[in-house]
C-alpha cells in the first residue's frame, strides 16, 4: 500500500484524534515504518492494551492502516503504518484550538525523534575532517531573522524545491550514503541571538 506524502484532515474527529500527545508520538514511528502494537509498546514503554486502544482510534479515523499480517509462533502479528508522512488540517478546521495544538505537538515529536536519531547515528556521522564548515559531511545550525511573512513563505517554497532535487535518484552516483535532515521554522516573539555591536 502506497504511503502518501500529505494527508488532509477533513473532519473535526480526525483532528481531535491526532491532537492527543501520545497518538502524535505513535504516529512519528508509524510514519517511518510499519509497527505492531507490541513493537510500539516497547518503544514507548507503555502497556500493549493502551497502545492497541490508540491504534484502533487512529485506524477508525483513517490516520493509519493495516499493511500486513505475519504468523509467528501461532500468533498473528498485525503491522500498522501511517497513511501519509504528514498530516495537515483542512482550511475549515484551522480555527480550532486542536489544530494549533496538534501542530505544536507534532513539532515537539519531530524534535524529540531527531534527538533519538542523533544518539543512534554511527560515530562517523560526527567526524570532522576539516575546519572548513562548508566541507563537512553533516549540518547543524540554528538562526533567527526578521523578514516579512511573504518573503519567509517564498523562502520555504524554494527550500522545499531544493530538497526535492536531493531526493532525485541518480544511478551513476557510486558512493551513496543515507542522510537524515530535520527542519523546523516558525514565527517567534523575540530574537534571542543578540547581534554583536
Amino acid at each position: 500500500m502506497e504511503q502518501h506524502s500529505i494527508f488532509i484532515l477533513e473532519t473535526y474527529e480526525q483532528l481531535k484524534v491526532i491532537s492527543d500527545p501520545l497518538r502524535t508520538k505513535m504516529l512519528i514511528y508509524l510514519v517511518e515504518q510499519p509497527h505492531t502494537g507490541q513493537m510500539l509498546a516497547q518503544e514507548l514503554n507503555l502497556s500493549r492494551a493502551k497502545v492497541l486502544y490508540h491504534l484502533r482510534e487512529l485506524e477508525k479515523h483513517g490516520i493509519i492502516q493495516l499493511v500486513r499480517k505475519e504468523e509467528r509462533g501461532g500468533n498473528i502479528l498485525k503491522f500498522y503504518q501511517a497513511v501519509a508522512r504528514g498530516f495537515i488540517p483542512a482550511d475549515h478546521l484551522l480555527t480550532y484550538v486542536e489544530a494549533k495544538e496538534a501542530t505544536r505537538q507534532s513539532y515537539l515529536e519531530v524534535v524529540d525523534r531527531a534527538k533519538t536519531r542523533i544518539l543512534t547515528a554511527p560515530d562517523e556521522s560526527f567526524e570532522l575532517e576539516s575546519s572548513h564548515v562548508e566541507e563537512w559531511n553533516n549540518l547543524s545550525l540554528q538562526t533567527e531573522f526578521t523578514v516579512s511573512q511573504e518573503k519567509f513563505v517564498a523562502f520555504t517554497q524554494k527550500y522545499r524545491e531544493l530538497l526535492e532535487t536531493l531526493k532525485e535518484e541518480t544511478d551513476d552516483e557510486t558512493d551513496k550514503q543515507h542522510y537524515y535532515l530535520m527542519t523546523t521554522a516558525f514565527q517567534i516573539e523575540e530574537l534571542l541571538f543578540k547581534k554583536r555591536k
